[in-house]
């Protein structure tokens, strides 16, 4: 089944994306740094002249341009195509437990550690952490949805079937 995609689902692909746009970014700032400081420095053993140096700063412009198109072309052509896949699953188990921050109860003795709920379901022998809202609407042997991404396969959100 199809559904369009809601601006929520646009923003967290949107969002997925971002490690595509810094890597490279900073790759082509590194490299054009190197060069330039090889240049300044103007070291015997490199032979930089002007020609290198644009060669250079031209093969980290496309190896940049052509990383960040590897990292993010699904997720632009998911945010394209506008729609998502939903798929129906079956809960098989539902767990609540109380959980603990890393780190928390150290300072000094006799601090307590601070607490919080972690909700979970357990579908097709894997584990989804989700919400206390979701958590309480589903039911051991109850459907339901992934909405996921239909090209890059990201898992958008999960929601209890009506």
């Amino acid at each position: 089944m199809k559904k369009a995609l809601t601006q929520i689902d646009i923003k967290e692909l949107r969002y997925q994306c971002r490690m595509g746009y810094l890597l490279p970014s900073m790759l082509f700032l590194f490299g054009n740094v190197f060069v330039g400081g090889a240049y300044v420095a103007n070291f015997g053993w490199l032979g930089v002249d002007t020609e290198i140096l644009l060669i250079m700063v031209s093969v980290f412009a496309c190896l940049s341009l052509f990383i960040g198109y590897k990292m993010n072309w699904k997720y632009i052509s998911d945010i394209s195509y506008k729609e998502k896949q939903v798929e129906t699953k079956i809960v098989q188990r539902k767990e609540a437990k109380r959980d603990y921050e890393a780190g928390s109860g150290t300072l000094y003795v006799g601090q307590e550690m601070k607490g919080f709920d972690s909700y979970s379901i357990i579908v097709e022998n894997t584990r989804y952490r989700v919400d206390e809202e979701l958590y309480s609407a589903c039911t051991e042997g109850g459907e339901v949805l992934f909405n996921y991404a239909p090209k890059s396969r990201y898992r958008l959100s999960i929601e209890v079937k009506k």
